[in-house]
């Protein structure tokens, strides 16, 4: 009975171990694994593999999304022109065919958002740009918490246990307090941190498009918030590998959101300067 139990025991360890990760994961954990081979510890692996990818993948892509919010912030009086000129030609068509005012309305409307579109995309910041983001960071931060998580020989979704052991050396990889890295961190430091780090760039964000949000934003805003403060008892229950890179991920999203206020650094970036809208209105 003994010799059955370690003949299941040892094929699901085969199984584990055989078990072939996602390419996404496979390539994260390569990247991870070239730079701890570099010489780097574990924690110092997981920190300089979270700047890496967030530097190569999303900054870019966020710099691109600044400059066209900024053009969209900057072409506000101009859209607000041809609102008004609209309002005149479409009253007119209204008058002549006789429509009625709902008509009249749902003829504005088509006529406005068509007009706004071919302006935003004639500028070169057409509004599907605006989703390119989330459609990077997410993906990246889940895949990357999954390699994570099979690093600290966590089962994955749907795969099942990959690893029957933890990366060599990440039990005693950390630093100072959180030297196990399969760990959970005792003193709750890095769980509050990383939810003070969301909520903060939630605020950020909140405060940049002040007086500016539509009611859905406003839902989606304090959604978020509730969010930020449910990631703490999140990151209270997984492994320090994982917190180390949700508190990496969160910080320097702080960093890239203060950066991105600052006019020498949004001229460097050749980012539109967010107060020229203000200027213009303040002229007309």
């Amino acid at each position: 009975m003994q010799t059955y139990n370690t003949a299941i025991f040892d094929k699901r360890q085969e199984k584990a171990r055989n078990t072939a990760l996602p390419a996404i994961l496979a390539a994260n954990e390569s990247i991870l694994y070239g730079i701890h081979n570099a010489g780097m510890p574990w924690w110092a692996t997981i920190v300089a593999g979270t700047l890496l990818l967030r530097t190569t993948m999303t900054l870019p892509i966020a710099i691109y999304q600044q400059r066209a919010m900024g053009k969209m912030i900057n072409l506000a009086p101009m859209i607000q022109s041809w609102a008004e000129t609209l309002k005149v030609q479409v009253a007119k068509e209204s008058k002549q065919h006789g429509w009625p005012y709902q008509k009249y309305q749902q003829e504005l409307q088509k006529q406005y958002k068509q007009k706004v579109n071919h302006i935003y995309a004639h500028h070169g910041c057409a509004r599907w740009k605006m989703l390119l983001l989330p459609w990077v960071q997410i993906p990246l931060f889940v895949s990357m918490s999954l390699t994570l998580r099979h690093l600290t020989a966590y089962p994955l979704p749907w795969l099942g246990q990959t690893s029957s052991l933890p990366a060599e050396g990440l039990s005693d990889g950390g630093l100072a307090w959180f030297m196990d890295l399969t760990a959970v961190d005792p003193t709750m430091v890095i769980p509050v941190m990383i939810g003070a780090g969301n909520l903060i760039n939630v605020e950020l964000n909140a405060w940049y498009a002040r007086g500016k949000q539509s009611k859905t934003q406003k839902i989606m805003t304090n959604a978020f918030r509730v969010l930020s403060v449910a990631f703490v008892p999140i990151a209270a229950n997984a492994p320090m590998a994982i917190g180390l890179y949700w508190f990496s991920s969160a910080w320097y999203s702080v960093v890239q959101n203060i950066a991105f206020k600052i006019p020498r650094v949004r001229t460097a970036l050749k980012m539109p300067l967010l107060n020229i809208a203000k200027k213009n209105k303040n002229v007309e």
